[in-house]
């Protein structure tokens, strides 16, 4: 699919983050070097991270990451601690692929006339782009293994027309659509880490905990790195706050 690519609007994250509901303008993005692991909560393209005591705060509980190999049948469950900022996690192995869902309460929307919203955090990190990896979450985006290409799949199938943006280690974006086949394909110029997030609207209600919502959102990333291309400028600095 092509893709246009353009700078990230910092002023208009900026105003989203001032209103009701703040947490949705953000994402949640997996880094991972060595046997280290970390859950980041904030806005990547902007350099911002979330911290604790602050938003950080927010979310209940410190999520499990699941770390895979290729080719294992089952992931396995790694528990982690909330630091100052991030969620962080010591990885018994080397791994392909981790997830994880950060558990953020529901959202009452009353005031505004709107029905309490179930917002679903998530996250994704891959090695690298060239092996497929399989979906594991109700919204995901994977590697397919060709260059450059992911695919989105909600609830087990292929999303067609979801808008996929990639940041790249600029600090620059791309967005595209991906098609019939819930696939989108990237050019990755630079080297350095990227992080994909696509989001999906869910008008179902439900219950969670006793808690009744009237709409579920889900919003997921992948991070992986790229190893070669060209040297990428810094990533802008992080905003005083």
């Amino acid at each position: 699919m092509a893709s246009t690519f353009r700078p990230w609007a910092t002023a208009l994250f900026a105003a989203c983050a001032a209103v009701a509901g703040t947490a949705q303008a953000h994402q949640v993005w997996i880094e991972s070097s060595g046997n280290q692991a970390r859950v980041q909560f904030g806005e990547y393209a902007d350099n911002l991270v979330e911290k604790s005591p602050g938003a950080l705060d927010k979310f209940q509980g410190v999520p499990v990451l699941q770390a895979q190999k290729a080719g294992a049948t089952a992931a396995t469950r790694v528990e982690g601690q909330r630091t100052a900022t991030a969620f962080t996690y010591a990885l018994p192995a080397a791994a392909d692929t981790l997830f994880a869902e950060a558990r953020y309460p529901v959202i009452d929307r009353s005031k505004g006339g709107k029905p309490a919203l179930l917002w679903r955090p998530a996250a994704r990190w891959v090695a690298g782009l060239s092996q497929p990896v399989a979906a594991t979450a109700p919204l995901d985006v994977v590697p397919t293994g060709r260059a450059g290409e992911l695919r989105v799949v909600f609830n087990g199938q292929p999303l067609p027309k979801a808008q996929v943006m990639l940041v790249a280690p600029s600090g620059w974006a791309r967005e595209a659509h991906t098609g019939a086949d819930g696939t989108v394909q990237f050019a990755l110029p630079w080297k350095g880490q990227y992080v994909a997030e696509v989001k999906h609207t869910d008008p179902t209600a439900g219950e969670r905990d006793g808690e009744k919502f009237g709409e579920t959102s889900y919003l997921t990333t992948l991070t992986f790195a790229q190893a070669e291309g060209m040297e990428s400028p810094a990533l802008p600095a992080a905003p005083t706050r």
